[in-house]
């Protein structure tokens, strides 16, 4: 779920740079608060959160009210005193983004040569899925200021997706490389946070992927399109048919001992009291799920799966059961019915993400892997909350442990990116991904944003090193190679590629210390694997 703490309104982090701010933009904090609250009760852990979530509901609409007031006043004070920047930060603000481009339109026409307003204006398009018009800007910027790493950076990514394995794109990347290189050895970036992004919630916030619940998606998909009124009108209703909100079951002084003994980790009160709500209440879905969970959480699953399954049959339609029933099946080891569980999941309700991700993990433990390749790229459609990134990583995880496949790992990795452009690890990852591909321009793109954007280790500047030597620059291959040995003096590759530039140099002395320490390195990591391997065979050292 999402961790409330960690929540941030990403919208305009441009706008310091240029020097404006919109005052309406701290006003949302409460409204993505109550959002957050709200997409954490509807997970159902534990069964009682029906209030929290029509709290939550009502929480939304309240702040929502501020924040459209607090809205109203600002733009009665733009209408008296303001430029075209300012609107477009007003539009972005709420996720109103082809008002917000055709603001930053205008703002670029009244100036010009102003090459921060062509950056902004290319991530707008970026964020509708513009991309000709996004390099367009990029170019732009870049023409107007050779020296901004930012847009070199930019209009490199553009040049480095329309390459191919066959055809690096050398030329044009030599000139924007050479930027992102001198601003190295310079200053480096103004802001650790220099791109400009325009979620409502950074997807960094949760250390999971978080689907919308396949009942609800209607509402997270106008929230996703900044129609919070008709998200809120979307959720109430959905909340009316959630067995969560809607079940009476849920009302009863049982339910609620039950689940209050739940809470504080009292098995056998609590299995007593949900046992009797089951038979108070037959028919409903929501007292066997809710019974099944108590029942896994003791350790029973052949009654957990029987109570679950009761449940899907009572609410064909109750995601929660669904995927609950395929989990605990996994957990029981029964991973063939679990995998009918799921795919039934997934044809009822085409919008669960969870039942893809539980399928998925059946597949993996069935040595299925291209099927829950297939399964996870079918998720990406889906809307997700938060955590995107974690769902391209596993894919990129398994395209490259599957098939090695360079083109897709880089495909994926390329998205992530995209989705957190401020988060150097992403930068990295995607930069290794291309150092493996033998695309070494592509991968020193990635990899120098990587340290301007403050994150550097041994593995990432031994890429860097090793490009450096195949393109013949030595000093620059040394700094680099001698910097990731500082680090990380137990890295052999660090060690074997310095040893090779500085031989390169004519530096052999250095040049075989080096090489020497790789060798050490080397046959200490063999005999480890040696050992490893003797203790996991049992076969005694001789």
């Amino acid at each position: 779920m999402l961790a409330k703490h960690c929540v941030r309104a990403v919208a305009v982090s441009l706008a310091l740079v240029l020097g404006v701010a919109t005052s309406a933009f701290a006003q949302k904090a409460a409204f993505l608060d109550a959002f957050v609250a709200f997409h954490s009760a509807l997970f159902g852990t534990y069964g009682d959160e029906g209030p929290d979530v029509t709290a939550a509901i009502e929480r939304m609409s309240a702040s929502l009210d501020v924040w459209e007031r607090s809205r109203r006043d600002e733009e009665a004070a733009l209408r008296a005193r303001s430029t075209p920047m300012d609107w477009a930060l007003f539009h972005a603000d709420a996720r109103e983004l082809d008002p917000a481009i055709a603001s930053m339109r205008d703002a670029v026409a009244a100036e010009p040569a102003r090459a921060p307003l062509y950056l902004y204006l290319g991530r707008l398009y970026e964020e509708v899925g513009r991309q000709p018009d996004a390099a367009a800007a990029f170019r732009t910027a870049q023409t107007l200021d050779p020296s901004d790493p930012i847009a070199a950076y930019l209009m490199g990514v553009h040049v480095s997706e329309a390459a191919t394995a066959d055809d690096s794109n050398i030329e044009a990347l030599q000139p924007l490389l050479a930027t992102l290189m001198k601003a190295l050895d310079g200053t480096g970036l103004a802001s650790k946070q220099p791109l400009p992004q325009f979620a409502l919630i950074d997807d960094l916030s949760a250390k999971a992927r978080v689907f919308a619940p396949s009942a609800y998606v209607r509402g997270f998909t106008l929230i996703d399109q900044g129609r919070f009124r008709e998200a809120l009108d979307a959720f109430r209703a959905s909340a009316a048919r959630d067995p969560l909100v809607a079940d009476p079951a849920g009302r009863s002084a049982n339910f609620q001992q039950g689940l209050a003994a739940l809470r504080q980790r009292r098995g056998a009160p609590a299995i007593a009291a949900l046992e009797n709500v089951v038979r108070d209440y037959p028919s409903s879905a929501e007292a066997h799920r809710v019974l099944a969970i108590v029942y896994r959480a003791a350790g029973r699953l052949p009654q957990s799966i029987a109570r679950f399954e009761d449940a899907v049959r009572l609410a064909p339609d109750d995601e929660r059961a669904r995927v609950g029933l395929g989990s605990t099946l996994i957990e029981a080891g029964r991973l063939e019915e679990a995998e009918r569980a799921l795919r039934d999941a997934v044809a009822r309700l085409p919008a669960s993400g969870e039942a893809r991700w539980a399928l998925a993990d059946v597949y993996e433990q069935q040595d299925r892997g291209s099927e829950a390749l297939r399964v996870l790229e079918e998720s990406t459609s889906l809307l997700v909350v938060a955590g995107k990134v974690h769902l391209y990583w596993r894919i990129a995880q398994l395209a490259h442990l599957l098939h090695r496949d360079h083109r897709r790992v880089i495909e994926v990795l390329t998205q992530r990116m995209r989705l957190v452009p401020n988060e150097p690890h992403a930068h990295e990852d995607l930069g290794l991904a291309y150092s493996r591909a033998g695309r070494d321009d592509e991968a020193l793109l990635e990899l120098s944003m990587t340290r301007l954007l403050g994150l550097e280790d041994a593995e990432m500047l031994t890429a860097i090193g090793q490009i450096h030597l195949n393109q013949g620059r030595l000093e620059r291959a040394e700094a680099a190679l001698a910097r990731a040995v500082s680090l990380d003096a137990a890295f052999a590759q660090a060690r074997y590629v310095l040893g090779r530039t500085l031989q390169r140099l004519g530096r052999n002395a250095e040049a075989a210390e080096q090489l020497a320490a790789f060798d050490r390195l080397r046959a200490a990591a063999l005999e480890e694997q040696r050992l490893k391997y003797e203790r996991e065979a049992g076969t005694p050292r001789r």
